[in-house]
């Protein structure tokens, strides 16, 4: 942090007093916001840390961490996510952290993984950045004393892939994510697990061409999932039923040439959630700094995962454990293409199933009759469905 003196002349009139009053209070803000740094692995890692003003240690504020996109830095993060105010007002802990060079992409600074060059492949840095987050997130708690049952993350671009890696590989820390245009990677969709309800906020537009809607395969190889598939993901993860409420937001901005309609997917009891913001006609942007300007994406994301901690939604109390015992069926594959089979080995059958679209519309009824039971899919269009059999229900991706 750089300080500066300066020496004034006596104050003559109010205008000067004024200007001097402003002088001072940006300068106390600007004095919570630093530059810091720590060892891990052997390599220094740096981050920007906001500590809302009047802290008290003994406050157990959340921590917000806010993940910059593919060869960027920490301080144009902060000029497109600035959550200060709100750090303030609400009382969390902020950091924007800083990515290492990436010896993959030319020294660029990403997360984790790079798409390489002008192609979707991916390649893992030579870097660990999980062990980064994870050891910025003890750092938090012993300094600062932070809630560590209220770690939230997000993050654009790059950022908002490796934000959903942290969900899945460092569940046990990360209580909930918003992933700004960006999908899932195809190894952290086939490696997650979860070991809590987790909260996740996604926006992406879809004409965004970095990022595409639809995923993206390259000479037969997968890469990114589609929105669809990782709102799939999470929605089985955190138990969610299969119908989304869908509200049309309002178009605050008519001349950004987009408009967002939200999806909310909830439990029964409406103590875990996914929330979608799809952003019809929006590109490769963070709303409400560039692009569409009818959300703005720090603010929507806090104000969703502030609601939860490792628990599920803070109003509704520890959620009881499932019954291990309780399920008593599995479908294959995920996603499907021409067939989708129901495994029913502890099914008193017949047992009816019941498969639904992501508007909830009953496309199919039929009886689970056999531990080994095939459901047809040639007449179903490519997306996301669900299927409801004995009191629970999977979601399923049709490609």
């Amino acid at each position: 942090m750089i300080s500066t003196a300066s020496h004034m002349t006596p104050i003559k009139d109010i205008r000067t007093s004024l200007l001097l009053a402003g002088i001072l209070c940006a300068s106390a803000l600007s004095a919570q916001l630093t530059t810091e740094s720590l060892v891990v692995d052997g390599q220094t890692r740096t981050y920007l840390q906001y500590v809302p003003v009047d802290f008290d240690a003994e406050e157990q504020v959340p921590l917000v961490l806010c993940f910059h996109g593919g060869s960027g830095v920490a301080e144009g993060q902060l000029a497109i996510g600035d959550l200060r105010d709100t750090a303030d007002e609400e009382r969390f802990i902020l950091a924007y952290p800083q990515a290492l060079p990436d010896p993959n992409d030319g020294g660029s600074t990403n997360w984790q993984v790079v798409t390489s060059g002008d192609l979707p492949f991916t390649v893992p840095n030579p870097h660990s950045d999980i062990d980064f987050v994870a050891a910025l997130i003890d750092e938090m708690h012993t300094l600062h004393g932070v809630d560590l049952t209220r770690v939230y993350a997000m993050g654009y671009s790059n950022g908002g892939g490796f934000v959903y890696d942290l969900a899945c590989r460092l569940n046990d820390q990360i209580t909930g994510v918003g992933a700004v245009a960006r999908t899932m990677y195809a190894e952290s969709y086939a490696n997650c697990q979860t070991t809590h309800p987790t909260p996740i906020v996604t926006i992406l537009g879809t004409n965004d061409f970095a990022s595409n809607y639809d995923g993206v395969v390259y000479e037969g190889t997968l890469y990114y999932h589609s929105s669809d598939e990782g709102n799939a993901l999470w929605i089985d993860e955190n138990e969610l039923l299969p119908y989304a409420e869908l509200v049309e937001l309002p178009d605050l901005n008519t001349s950004d040439g987009s408009t967002v309609e939200r999806y909310q997917w909830s439990d029964a009891d409406g103590c875990r959630e996914l929330t979608h913001y799809k952003v019809l006609g929006g590109d490769h942007d963070w709303p409400g700094a560039f692009g569409n300007m009818d959300i703005v994406s720090h603010e929507v994301i806090w104000d969703h995962l502030k609601e939860f901690d490792m628990d599920g939604r803070i109003a509704c109390g520890p959620l009881a454990v499932e019954n291990e015992e309780r399920s008593t069926w599995s479908i294959a594959p995920n996603p499907a293409s021409s067939h989708l089979i129901i495994h029913g080995e502890h099914l008193n059958s017949p047992v009816p199933f019941h498969i639904f679209n992501a508007s909830g519309v009953r496309c199919l009824d039929g009886n689970v009759a056999s531990t080994r039971t095939a459901i047809e899919l040639h007449r179903f269009d490519p997306g996301l469905y669900g299927i409801h059999v004995n009191g629970e229900t999977r979601m399923f991706i049709v490609q």
